[in-house]
């Protein structure tokens, strides 16, 4: 397995980038509310599921309010 590469079950740390802000609160503030799915648009099966992270609302109280993209370190 090479740097960088997850496979089926694996658990890792990502940066996710969105074309718009997601409403997330820390998996630790709320399981229902800090987890999410991403999904192939193509066929619609799961990809991968996430928790948000403690530092995900470091990300957005930093993030600048102009920026069209957001970036969240999960």
């Amino acid at each position: 397995q090479a740097p960088g590469q997850l496979v089926a079950n694996d658990i890792g740390r990502v940066v996710v980038r969105t074309a718009e802000p997601l409403a997330l609160d820390a998996y630790a503030d709320s399981r229902r509310t800090g987890s999410f799915l991403l999904i192939d648009p193509a066929d619609g099966t799961t990809l991968s599921a996430g928790m948000a992270g403690a530092s995900f609302a470091a990300a957005e109280a930093a993030a600048p309010a102009a920026d069209d993209d957001a970036e969240w370190d999960f």
